[in-house]
């Protein structure tokens, strides 16, 4: 197995991290239909990846993964976007990606990052640190809320 690092995207990585989001989101067959009638919802923020917040995972050059970072105040931060090529589902990469985000949060001076996740996502989460606070309305359904206390 080879190596993956984790890093800050670049701008011009902006296509690759937006094809990765498709090809991962599109993964889920109940989200299909409405993902491909809505090809806009597939985004990732320009001023997070220009303000470093989009960390992406890197496998013999490639990238394999990416999760965003927002700050939603000086102590919380929001984990906006994890996706993983589809291949590679289910070998480590979303725990990696998940701890680089806990470290940046703490970085930051965080105590709590928070995620909205995909129901078929919540077993994942709580794996990696994550507790259910809630469900909340999405654009393609209810999301599971979450939130893991970060600590020092």
């Amino acid at each position: 197995m080879s190596a993956t690092s984790v890093r800050a995207a670049v701008p011009s990585e902006l296509d690759a991290l937006l094809d990765l989001q498709r090809r991962s989101s599109l993964v889920w067959e109940e989200y299909r239909e409405q993902l491909l009638a809505h090809p806009e919802v597939i985004e990732v923020p320009a001023d997070a990846l220009a303000a470093g917040q989009v960390r992406v995972a890197v496998r013999d050059g490639e990238l394999v993964g990416f999760a965003t970072v927002l700050p939603v105040s000086a102590s919380v931060g929001e984990l906006d976007g994890l996706f993983v090529a589809p291949e590679l589902m289910r070998g480590g990469l979303g725990r990696l990606l998940v701890e680089d985000a806990v470290a940046i949060a703490r970085e930051h001076g965080m105590v709590r990052l928070e995620v909205t996740a995909n129901p078929r996502a919540l077993g994942f989460y709580e794996k990696v640190g994550f507790v259910t606070v809630g469900e909340v309305p999405t654009q393609f359904g209810p999301g599971i809320r979450m939130h893991q206390t970060l600590s020092a």
